[in-house]
């Protein structure tokens, strides 16, 4: 359920890093793009939850996942046409990520986190709808390389640390702690509604 408060806000797109906390799932892994120095990795979830309760007042809809676990989440003013949506209703999120790493030389200028947003939603007549884009750029540090498991971790400008996990043909053993990427991270966010009958 967790993937349906984050569709409701941009901030989860950019704030994001795209990939996984120690605690968490595996890590990404990013493959060879051809380039040398850069990696990359793409992933789409596609998830589908019920629409338990709509609280028009307040802007919120309480949903159940398909785990069974229900969540309530708010609706910022954005969101056009929230008066369509009614209990029963299906809400279909699909995320789709990308990633890219470059490897930044010594003395290279650092890149200060930068973000673009943009967004689209369905026209008047069709089932309500919406998409939302974002990148964001910024340089991070390598801070651990476990050559085993192939596992890097990275610390992003705010301090926050991700891991990835080095695919087949890229030599991790090249790597150093201390080396710097240039990483860009896209999300797209698609919400539909599949309307009751």
């Amino acid at each position: 359920m967790r993937i349906f408060a984050i569709a409701s806000s941009v901030v989860f797109v950019v704030a994001g890093c795209a990939s996984s906390k120690p605690a968490g799932p595996e890590p990404l892994e990013v493959k060879s793009t051809g380039v040398p120095g850069e990696a990359a990795a793409v992933q789409t979830t596609k998830f589908t939850a019920t629409v338990l309760a709509v609280d028009t007042a307040a802007r919120r809809l309480t949903l159940r996942g398909e785990d069974g676990t229900t969540d309530t989440i708010a609706i910022p003013p954005e969101v056009k046409r929230f008066d369509e949506i009614s209990a029963g209703d299906n809400i279909v999120v699909e995320v789709q990520q990308g990633l890219l790493f470059a490897y930044q030389p010594v003395g290279s200028d650092s890149v200060a986190p930068t973000a673009v947003v943009a967004g689209a939603r369905a026209s008047p007549g069709e089932h309500p709808a919406g998409a939302v884009g974002a990148a964001v750029q910024a340089t991070v540090t390598i801070t651990a390389i476990d050559l085993d498991k192939r596992i890097v971790e990275l610390q992003g400008p705010d301090g926050s640390k991700y891991h990835v996990k080095a695919g087949p043909k890229i030599s991790v053993e090249k790597l150093v702690v201390g080396d710097r990427l240039l990483a860009t991270y896209v999300a797209t966010v698609a919400i539909a509604v599949d309307k009751k009958p």
